[in-house]
């Protein structure tokens, strides 16, 4: 099966959320676009609503979620503002690098002042469809506790 794609530029200021062009959700420079086999699919907007509230469990299963994503590819490039900074780093990494251009991490160090971030990673659909069952199980419960306290 296909795998999800999660992609992120912090340059474009986008993230992408991708699986086998049936659908794609997009956050980029502020802006929502949702696409289902190709066609654009308006989105109410979620702002002002109430929000869940916080608890240990919610944390736990996000961090579990993200451990079973695999990286694909990441580029990372950085800048500090003291010159010698950027010369020691990027002797350090040359070293390091020496010889190990086909990794999947890319860091480089520019004297430019541009920082950036990208990157892709990928999850099987039946880890992603698992987790989805339990968040929507968590948000059913939580959703039934607070009709049952507002009842009595």
């Amino acid at each position: 099966m296909t795998p999800f794609l999660l992609s992120w530029d912090t340059e474009k200021r986008s993230i992408s959320f991708k699986w086998d062009g049936l659908f794609s959700l997009t956050w980029e420079k502020g802006r929502m676009l949702t696409k289902i086999l190709g066609l654009a699919i308006p989105l109410p907007s979620l702002r002002g609503k109430k929000g869940l509230s916080f608890r240990w469990v919610y944390i736990k299963e996000v961090l579990s979620f993200l451990r079973k994503w695999r990286v694909k590819k990441a580029e990372v490039a950085v800048s500090f503002s003291d010159p010698m900074a950027n010369g020691l780093l990027y002797g350090l990494i040359s070293a390091l690098e020496d010889g190990k251009r086909d990794r999947k991490i890319q860091i480089d160090i520019n004297f430019l002042g541009k920082n950036r971030f990208s990157g892709e990673a990928i999850i099987s659909p039946g880890v992603f469809f698992q987790h989805l069952k339990r968040w929507i199980l968590l948000l059913l419960r939580e959703k039934k506790g607070r009709g049952q306290k507002g009842g009595e």
